[in-house]
C-alpha cells in the first residue's frame, strides 16, 4: 500500500506500508495490553488496555515516520533524489535514488532524523512523567513507555557504526578535521569495533550478574561489531584495488542463448559445446532484436527437470536485465563493488561497450572469480612491495596498478 503524506505545493514523498507494519504493530500492542500497561496501572478495563496499546503502538510508528520526513527533507536539501519511504516491521526506512557520498551532508541528513526522534521521545516521557493520576494514569503511562522505547531507538542510532546515524556523524567530524574521506571511514569502522567489544563485554556481564536483559545489549554489541570489521574489509580491499579498471581484470563476454528457445534447444547447440570448450558457467540472454535480456547460469539451466526442458523457455530460468549490473572496461574496480553489492541476483557484472547506448553489447564479464584473482594479485604484490621498502601501492607498477590479471581471460563462475 502506498500513500502521499505531503502538503499540496511540496514535494512528494511516497509512503509504502510492508504487511511486517501490522505485524510490529499487533505485537506491541500486546506487548503494551497484556502485560506492561495492566501492571503499571491495574484494574481497567481490557477494551481500555487494548486501546492505550493501540494508540502506544502508533504514536512509536508515527514518530518514527515523522524522523524519516525529516531526513527526506534534508536529503533533498542536500541534492539527494529521494524515491520514498517504507514502513515494515522495524519501523520506517527511507530510500533514495541518489546515494549520499559527502560527509558533511550525509550528517546533516542523519541529525534532522535523531532529533525528531531523540525531541518526540522525550516530550512523550515528559508528558507522561506530567499527566496526573485518575483516568489520566494510562495515557501517563502509555506515553512514558512509547517516549523510553523512542528514546532507547534513537540512542541505538547514535551508536558509531557505518550504518547509523552516529557512526555518520563521526564520519562528519573526522572528515571536516582532516579532510579525508578514507580516515573518515576508518575512523568510524574502527569505533565500531571498539564499541561492539564493548557493549558484548557489559552485555556479559549484566546477564550473568544481575539479568538476562543483557543478552540485548551483547546482541546490539554484535551488529556493532559485524558491521565494523565489513567496513575494515572493504577499507582494504578498497586500498588494495585503488586505481584498477574493470577491463584489467574482466573476463571474456559470455557466449548468448536466445530467450525464446527451449531449455534443451538451448543446452543442445549452445551450452552443451561452451561447457566442454571452455567450462563456461554463465551465458548472456538475447530478445527476439538480439538486445540484452538477461544471464542464465547453467546451475538454473541443470535445474530444470528433463521432461520440461522441451517446453520450458530460458527466459524463464534467467536473471533479467533489472538484476544485472552493467559496467564498462574503463570503470574503477571500487565504484563498481558498491553497484554489484546491490544487485546480487545475478552475481557478475557484464561490461559493455556503450551503458547508455540503445543495445549496448556485452565485452566481458566480471564475477567472483575475478575479484577474488584481482584481489589475491594486488595483496601479493603489496606484500613484495613492503618488504623491499617499495611504496608504490598494491600494484608493481605504479600506485594502485595491478595490471592485467594471470588468468583474468577464463570465463565467470
Amino acid at each position: 500500500m502506498t500513500a502521499d503524506h505531503t502538503p499540496r505545493g511540496t514535494v512528494r514523498t511516497p509512503v509504502s506500508v510492508r504487511p511486517g507494519a501490522a505485524v510490529a504493530i499487533a505485537l506491541l500492542t500486546f506487548l503494551l495490553s497484556a502485560f506492561i500497561l495492566p501492571a503499571a496501572v491495574p484494574d481497567r478495563p481490557t477494551a481500555a488496555y487494548l486501546s492505550a496499546g493501540l494508540i502506544g503502538a502508533g504514536v512509536v510508528f508515527g514518530v518514527l515516520l515523522a524522523a524519516d520526513f525529516a531526513r527526506a527533507a534534508a536529503a533533498r536539501r542536500a541534492g539527494a533524489e529521494v524515491s520514498g519511504i517504507t514502513v515494515g516491521a522495524f519501523g520506517s526506512r527511507l530510500t533514495t535514488v541518489t546515494q549520499i557520498t559527502e560527509p558533511v551532508a550525509a550528517a546533516r541528513v542523519a541529525r534532522a532524523g535523531l532529533l525528531v526522534g531523540g525531541l518526540g521521545g522525550g516530550a512523550l516521557v515528559v508528558l507522561g512523567w506530567l499527566a496526573p493520576g485518575g483516568a489520566a494514569a494510562l495515557a501517563g503511562s502509555v506515553g512514558l513507555w512509547a517516549g523510553g522505547l523512542l528514546l532507547l531507538l534513537t540512542a541505538s542510532e547514535l551508536l558509531p557504526t557505518p550504518r547509523t546515524g552516529g557512526g555518520r556523524l563521526l564520519a562528519a567530524a573526522v572528515y571536516r578535521r582532516t579532510g579525508s574521506r578514507e580516515r573518515a571511514d576508518a575512523a568510524v569502522a574502527r569505533a565500531a569495533v571498539i564499541v561492539g567489544w564493548t557493549l558484548i563485554a557489559s552485555g556479559l556481564a549484566v546477564t550473568f550478574l544481575t539479568s538476562p536483559a543483557g543478552l540485548w545489549v551483547a546482541l546490539l554489541g554484535w551488529i556493532a561489531l559485524g558491521a565494523g570489521r565489513l567496513e575494515q574489509s572493504r577499507l582494504r580491499t578498497n586500498r588494495l584495488l585503488a586505481g584498477v579498471r574493470v577491463g584489467e581484470v574482466m573476463g571474456p563476454a559470455p557466449e548468448s542463448v536466445a530467450g525464446w528457445r527451449t531449455v534443451a534447444a538451448a543446452v543442445d547447440e549452445v551450452v552443451a559445446p561452451a561447457v566442454v570448450a571452455s567450462g563456461r558457467t554463465v551465458f548472456t540472454v538475447v530478445d527476439f532484436d538480439g538486445a540484452l535480456a538477461g544471464v542464465v547460469f547453467l546451475r538454473d539451466l541443470d535445474a530444470v527437470p528433463l521432461d520440461d526442458r522441451g517446453l520450458t523457455r530460458v527466459s524463464k530460468v534467467s536473471v533479467p536485465m533489472a538484476g544485472v549490473c552493467l559496467t564498462t572496461p574503463d570503470e574503477l574496480l571500487t565504484d563498481l563493488l558498491p553497484r554489484l553489492a546491490g544487485r546480487p541476483g545475478a552475481g557478475l557484472a557484464l561490461a559493455v561497450d556503450d551503458i547508455g547506448g540503445a543495445r549496448p553489447q556485452p565485452v566481458g564479464a566480471v564475477g567472483h572469480m575475478e575479484i577474488t584473482k584481482a584481489l589475491a594479485v594486488a595483496s601479493s604484490r603489496a606484500a613484495v612491495a613492503g618488504a623491499h621498502g617499495g611504496a608504490g601501492g598494491p600494484g608493481a607498477g605504479g600506485p594502485g596498478t595491478v595490471g592485467r590479471v594471470p588468468g583474468a581471460a577464463r570465463p565467470v563462475d
